[in-house]
């Protein structure tokens, strides 16, 4: 009997040793997969929860002006999130974060309770000090025992959840001041307009990272900290703008839209020299610092980017083209009754006091005095096609402007070889072609500059963040468009136009002034014009003598009147006026100019442009 007890408790020790051996067995061959074929995961899983990652942002680049006033720049902010996982009690959170946020806290409730995705983003770059609060925790009273009883305590407790992570917002100190130009960054970074998207790459610079370890609470254990790679901050860009003419033709613009309340206008101020862009206005004005609530058809830079038939601003070129192959300027051109058949259409003029059949025998200066459109469109057809498609060209009506805004319009009308005599009489006095405003102060800088067509430019400089510059743009590519004798003549005819011609509201006291005026319908997309819609303008350069600025004011859609003598004129006046003496460009003339009277058209047919 007990030799069969032996026997069996050997038996059960030998089973009870072989499923201990198993277990081993097993163990070890568990600890050898997750020791030898698991450990590359699992390294990686645990430096995941052991390390933190964090970006260290770079600063994106400034902008300033030509005299380095601040149009643009970064600072600091910060970004308030939610981790879905951690968070406690939604409604007390929400309470406690609408009252340090300012917010409504139905709408953080809502965001908390619906949000989908991990990681839910309450509030974008909010001011540091906000964020420093979160962090640190809500205010909160407890009751504490002390020697002798009890105590009402002031803590913080830090909310469940709820991170705040370092940014920052851009900021626009001018606000509306050159909003076109300068264009804005969303808030996340994903949608920019203007120059923040032409210069972006340059803008932008390149973030840099760091590694933290954390302890069992997730903290950032403080000595851990290492640099992985520091941040390049991006490059600031030196415009050629000027923000006191930039503020006076923004004001000057302002004023006009009070009492004609066009559409859209804009206004253009260049050195006819250097092609800079001393200033560039467009209306309706809007602040960048707080697009969501602006209309996005606001955002756009019409000056660059929108295209219109320029009308008898145009006639510049048709004249300049003439002299250039050698047409006297005295020579009389034709006899203009007012209206006149040709192949194909009628050419009629507006004609103002004292003339009251069309403006009788025309040479070039009454062409432009008197914005003859008979007379400009004998002058196309004397020329040809071919050569005056040829200079419309040279004058960088048919290309795309390379000035840097970002969005330029090429202009367009149709090759020579398709032009109808009717066409060809027609672009002499502009229409059948649609340019941009800048392609048109362009012109009017090529004339002011002596017949050298200067190409314009708004990016002067680009430093790095320490202020060393490291790109220079001079002025814009250039090349002669006519001969300076050519140009010479055409300026006379100008300063005739100013003082005694159509343009006689735009003198400046004090000053010479080159210029004339515009009032073009509005084409129609598939042909035709629209009744009653007009594009007023006036374009010139002052002094005459001795050009310092060009500037090129377009109006859409006036109310009241469509006159550019009327509507554009005084703009231009206003801020060759103030800008000049901004300058301290001395005075060349007298200072009482000849009083300048309204045109007054006489009635018919108004298709004609002024």
């Amino acid at each position: 009997m007990a030799i069969g007890h032996r026997g069996s408790v050997r038996k059960r020790t030998l089973v009870l040793f072989v499923l201990i051996l198993l277990v081993y067995v097993a163990l070890a061959g568990r600890l050898a997969y997750v020791q030898v074929l698991k450990k590359p995961e699992l390294e990686g899983w645990s430096k995941k929860i052991r390390f933190r990652k964090n970006t260290l942002y770079a600063t994106r680049g400034c902008i300033y002006d030509r005299d380095k006033r601040v149009l643009a720049l970064s600072i600091d902010a910060v970004s308030v999130y939610a981790c879905r996982r951690e968070l406690r009690n939604i409604p007390q959170t929400a309470a406690r974060l609408a009252q340090m946020l300012h917010a409504d806290r139905a709408a953080i409730e809502r965001k908390l309770q619906n949000g989908t995705s991990s990681t839910i983003w309450l509030a974008k770059k909010v001011h540091p000090l906000i964020g420093y609060e979160i962090s640190r925790g809500y205010r909160t009273t407890v009751r504490r025992k002390i020697k002798g009883g009890y105590k009402d305590v002031v803590v913080r407790e830090r909310l469940p959840g709820i991170g705040v992570q370092r940014d920052s917002k851009r900021v626009y100190p001018a606000c509306t001041m050159a909003a076109q130009v300068l264009g804005f960054v969303s808030a996340d970074k994903r949608y920019n307009e203007g120059l923040e998207r032409v210069q972006d790459e340059l803008l932008t610079g390149a973030d840099g990272l760091e590694t933290t370890e954390l302890d069992a609470r997730r903290r950032d254990i403080p000595q851990s900290l290492r640099v992985v790679s520091r941040p390049v901050n991006g490059k600031d860009i030196v415009l050629t703008i000027d923000s006191t003419v930039q503020q006076i033709a923004e004001e000057a613009l302002g004023k006009m839209a009070q009492t004609y309340h066009p559409r859209s206008a804009c206004a253009i101020v260049l050195d006819p020299k250097t092609g800079e862009v001393l200033a560039l206005a467009n209306y309706p004005f809007f602040d960048p610092n707080s697009t969501t609530r602006t209309d996005p058809g606001l955002w756009r830079n019409r000056a660059v980017a929108d295209l219109y038939e320029p009308g008898s601003t145009l006639k510049v070129v048709t004249v300049a083209a003439a002299l250039n192959e050698g047409i006297g300027p005295h020579e009389i051109v034709t006899r203009c009754s007012r209206r006149e058949k040709i192949k194909g259409g009628r050419i009629t003029c507006t004609v103002h006091y004292p003339f009251t059949n069309g403006h009788g025998p025309v040479d070039m200066y009454k062409i432009i005095q008197y914005s003859c459109n008979i007379g400009a469109a004998h002058l196309a057809m004397r020329m040809g096609a071919e050569k005056l498609y040829g200079y419309e060209k040279a004058f960088g009506l048919l290309d795309r402007p390379d000035a840097g805004f970002g969005g330029e319009a090429v202009g367009y009308m149709l090759p020579a070889e398709d032009w109808r005599l009717i066409k060809l009489a027609n672009v002499g006095f502009g229409q059948g072609i649609n340019v941009s405003a800048l392609q048109m102060a362009a012109v009017y800088g090529a004339i002011a500059n002596g017949g050298v067509y200067v190409e314009p430019k708004v990016v002067r400089e680009v430093w790095n963040s320490d202020g060393t510059v490291i790109q220079r743009f001079r002025h814009g590519t250039s090349r002669r468009v006519v001969s300076s004798e050519a140009a010479a003549e055409l300026t006379k005819m100008l300063m005739v136009c100013a003082e005694e011609g159509t343009g006689k509201p735009a003198q400046i006291p004090g000053r010479t002034v080159a210029g004339k005026t515009g009032s073009a319908q509005i084409s129609k997309p598939k042909g035709g014009y629209e009744s009653g819609a007009f594009v007023a303008s006036f374009m010139g350069f002052a002094p005459a003598r001795n050009p310092r600025l060009v500037i090129a004011v377009v109006v859409n859609r006036p109310q009241g009147s469509h006159w550019g003598a009327t509507v554009a004129a005084p703009v231009f006046r206003e801020i060759g006026e103030n800008a000049l003496a901004n300058m301290r460009v001395p005075l060349d003339a007298p200072l009482t100019p000849k009083p300048s009277p309204k045109p007054t058209a006489k009635p018919g047919n108004s298709k004609g442009l002024v």
